[in-house]
């Protein structure tokens, strides 16, 4: 069967992480096309992502999440259960991403203070701003040929491989430790109370004609299917009234 995934989270700091990763998925898709018509999708992303990290301390939360799951699989070193060899590489990779968060800067430090770049995103923020002909520089930065264009735009990136690193461990094992349930939602909708979660995974039949709506928090929730005819033309949104099979997986920090 084939099924379309969404993810929900239930507190503000994966939301955050959630929002960085997407922006660091865009930042590297643009990376090779950062041309004359292209050059938003590298710059718009780079920028939102600059002022995302300067509302928050994601370095300090990503270091206390780390250790914390460091200390959880401590206590699996030497268990005749645990296959030792993967965790003792798990257990490798949590130090190496540990000490280079300890190690380094907050993120996007250099970024923030290269000139070019920081004319560029203040005039990016002005509504229409992003037209590369009211920035002569990056209008000059633009005729560059394609490859010196994308060497830089690979650099800038490459400033944020600490926090790209981090985040992907963070929530892999975020991800992973929780499997998925087949379930049930009568009427098209479907409540639970829980212990304290950070993220939902909803995994939901392609051919059905459905998206989920989530609300709650960490602690209570519910999912309300809508139809997805609801999302053409001026229509509000349909509630889906029939069965719906889906799985869920219920992620605990």
């Amino acid at each position: 069967m084939d099924w379309i995934a969404y993810e929900h989270p239930l507190d503000e700091k994966t939301r955050v992480y959630l929002r960085i990763e997407a922006l660091l998925l865009q930042i590297e898709a643009g990376v090779d096309g950062v041309d004359a018509v292209r050059y938003p999708l590298f710059f718009g992303g780079l920028f939102n992502l600059l002022d995302l990290l300067e509302r928050t301390d994601v370095r300090a939360d990503l270091i206390k999440d780390l250790e914390r799951r460091e200390g959880r699989l401590q206590a699996y070193i030497n268990h005749p259960a645990v296959d030792q060899a993967t965790l003792h590489a798990i257990h490798g990779e949590l130090q190496r991403v540990l000490q280079a968060l300890c190690e380094g800067h907050k993120f996007g430090y250099a970024l923030r203070e290269n000139r070019f770049l920081a004319t560029v995103r203040q005039r990016m923020g002005v509504m229409g701003g992003q037209c590369h002909n009211e920035l002569p520089e990056l209008k000059l930065w633009l005729q560059q040929s394609t490859q010196a264009r994308s060497e830089q735009a690979q650099l800038w990136f490459e400033q944020l491989s600490v926090l790209q690193h981090a985040l992907r461990v963070e929530l892999k094992m975020l991800r992973e430790q929780a499997e998925f349930q087949s379930l049930v939602a009568e009427n098209g909708s479907w409540q639970s109370n829980d212990e304290k979660l950070s993220l939902l995974r909803i995994r939901v039949p392609a051919e059905l004609p459905v998206f989920p709506l989530i609300s709650g928090h960490r602690q209570r929730f519910s999912i309300r299917f809508m139809h997805s005819q609801g999302m053409q033309g001026s229509q509000e949104r349909i509630s889906y009234n029939e069965q719906v099979p889906f799985q869920l997986a219920r992620c605990q920090g």
